[in-house]
Order: structure tokens, then C-alpha cells, then sequence
């Protein structure tokens, strides 16, 4: 097994995502992971996961990698192209994969170099993957989708959270963020002023002010672990995304969380949300989203449906995500050869 390095680009406690998931599966498959942290720790690894530790004093992690690198090989993973000059100068792993899970427009300056310093990309959606193919014909690409973990599954029941407001409610769970289309979900809460509408994430950027709306509810940002009881609270889930470079590219973690609870899902027209209809809804308008909406909140859900729902979320796991990542990095060992990698 080699040894993984995810370098610095987020804390490990900032909202569970795609990172800190495969990198837990890595770590499950006997890679020896290590995650730089952003924040400092009071010690040099703290073990999160198993064969997952957490590190930020360099000096310690690069004399122990030394020694690890005797016997292992070191694959450098990341999903910030910016990090290019890190993995290469500082690490040196024999093997580079780029994880490319994001389109902001203002990273696309150093995707070249870190393209050409990988020896193969990973991405979470096909128009990702589309675009990597036709802009890179000399590399490697394997598309790994985001999934869903395994705690939201069967969950035990759990009383009403007492900041979750009583009656019917719509809810979005994630980074309440510029991309979010705020317009939309201010016009849901002023057709519906009987319906709550809630926010479940943390701020991240400049958003409106809501305090005209009474049914409004911006929650901020909950544990991981605590968002499986919100869930089982909520009539209906929601991503009401703008239509944006962003968006238009993302594989939304946050669908298959709401599907691995059961919850109906109406989401904004998205690439990736319409190849999972018809467990999530999609809509293309405002209006369209607003009367699906309605519908949602007024037909009762049936039994079949959520099972559907909680089952296309099963056949879509972390673990078969994990697997897919360490088959990559085998392969891209093993094309590399050299004793290290056998």
C-alpha cells in the first residue's frame, strides 16, 4: 500500500466532504493517509480515521516521511490545482493524481501545470470529464462521482432538533453560498409563507439579508454527524443552484445524502441531478421549481419512492468510491512500475 499526502488545503473538521470521505476510504484500504490541516494541532499526527492522520509541522511529517518512503510508495492526491508547487518541491511523491471536483473559474489558472505535473486525473462529473479528455488527450482520466456515507443509512430515530422550526419545511443542507440562487429561495418563501424554509451550511461568501421573511430559518453550520436528524424532520430537500460554471459542473454530495435519508429531493436543473431522475426532481424556472414544489409538499410521499430513493443512494457509497480511488492508485503505481510500487 503507498503512502498518501493530501496537502493543505482545508481543515479536516470544515463540513465532511469529499476529501476528508476518500480519504477516510483510503485509509480503510491499508494506504497509510496523511491530511495536512490548515489549523494548528497541539501534536504532531492525530489518527482521525484509521490509517488517516492529521499533520501541520512539517519538519516532523517530512522526517518521518523519509523513512515511510523507504519502503513505500508516495502518491501525492489533491484537489486544488494551486498545490502543484507544494506536492513537487516539498514531497516529491513518485506519483501525482489530480482530483479535479470543482470548476471555479479563478482556479483554471494553474490547472496546466498541474495537469502536466500529474500522472493521472480524477474527476466527479462527466462534463468534467468531457472537458478534461478533450484538453489533455495525453493523460489518464477516471471519473469518480461524489456518494454517499454510510451513517445517513437506517438512522436511529431522533427527536425534532428544537432549532428546527415546527410544520412543514423545506430545507437546504450545504454552503450557503453565492452560487446558491437566493432570488429562487426568497421567492419559495414568499409563495409559501406557510412552508419554513431553512438554511443548514456555513456563510461562505457575501448572501442576502432574509430578516424580511419570517419563514426563514438560517441555521448556520451543524456537525456532520448531527445532519442525518435534521433530515428526518424535512418534507422536502432542496438545491436551488444558479445556473453557473460551478453548478452546471458539480456533483452535488449533498444528493445523495438527502437520498440516503429518503427525503424527496427537488433540485435546479443540473447535468448531474438530471442523470439522477427520477429520485431527484429537477426543475429549469423559477416558476417550475416553485409549483414542483408545491406539488412535493402536497402529495404524500409513497413508501416505494423513498425505498427507491435510499436504494439508488446504496448503489452509490463512499466505499465504492474509495475502491474506484485505490484501483486508480494502483494502476498509476503500477504504470510507473519501478521496485516501489510491486
Amino acid at each position: 500500500m503507498a503512502i498518501i499526502i493530501y496537502p493543505k488545503t482545508m481543515n479536516w473538521k470544515y463540513m465532511k466532504q469529499r476529501p476528508q470521505q476518500l480519504m477516510t476510504q483510503l485509509g480503510a484500504r491499508g494506504h497509510l493517509v496523511f491530511f495536512e490541516n490548515l489549523a494548528p494541532l497541539d501534536r504532531e499526527f492525530i489518527e482521525v480515521e484509521p490509517n488517516v492522520f492529521l499533520f501541520t509541522d512539517h519538519h516532523a511529517f517530512m522526517k518521518k516521511l523519509k523513512k515511510l518512503r523507504e519502503d513505500h510508495a508516495v502518491v501525492g492526491w489533491t484537489t486544488w490545482a494551486k498545490q502543484r508547487t507544494r506536492l513537487t518541491s516539498l514531497y516529491r511523491p513518485d506519483a501525482i493524481i489530480y482530483d479535479c471536483c470543482d470548476e471555479f473559474p479563478h482556479w483554471a489558472k494553474y490547472e496546466v501545470k498541474m495537469v502536466d505535473a500529474s500522472d493521472h486525473l480524477v474527476c466527479t462529473a462527466e462534463s468534467i470529464r468531457m472537458r478534461l479528455e478533450l484538453a489533455y488527450p495525453n493523460k489518464p482520466v477516471t471519473l469518480i462521482p461524489n456518494g454517499a456515507d454510510a451513517s445517513f443509512f437506517d438512522p436511529a430515530p431522533s427527536q425534532r432538533p428544537q432549532d428546527l422550526p415546527q410544520g412543514k419545511v423545506a430545507a437546504y443542507i450545504g454552503a450557503w453560498a453565492y452560487w446558491l440562487d437566493h432570488d429562487l429561495f426568497a421567492k419559495m418563501a414568499s409563495y409559501y409563507p406557510d412552508v419554513h424554509f431553512v438554511s443548514i451550511g456555513a456563510a461562505y461568501g457575501d448572501i442576502p439579508d432574509y430578516a424580511r421573511l419570517p419563514n426563514v430559518h438560517v441555521l448556520g453550520e451543524k456537525p456532520h454527524t448531527e445532519l442525518k436528524k435534521y433530515l428526518q424532520h424535512i418534507d422536502v430537500a432542496l438545491i436551488p443552484f444558479q445556473y453557473h460554471p460551478i453548478t452546471l459542473a458539480t456533483n452535488p454530495v449533498k444528493a445523495y445524502e438527502y437520498m440516503a435519508s429518503g427525503v424527496p429531493v427537488l433540485s435546479t436543473a443540473l447535468p448531474e441531478c438530471i442523470r439522477m431522475e427520477p429520485h431527484v426532481t429537477t426543475a429549469t424556472t423559477h416558476d417550475d421549481f416553485i409549483a414542483k414544489l408545491g406539488r412535493m409538499l402536497e402529495e404524500p410521499d409513497s413508501h416505494e419512492q423513498r425505498l427507491a430513493r435510499i436504494e439508488y443512494a446504496r448503489s452509490n457509497r463512499w466505499e465504492d468510491r474509495g475502491e474506484a480511488a485505490h484501483q486508480v492508485i494502483l494502476d498509476t503505481l503500477r504504470r510507473k512500475s519501478g521496485p516501489k510500487s510491486e
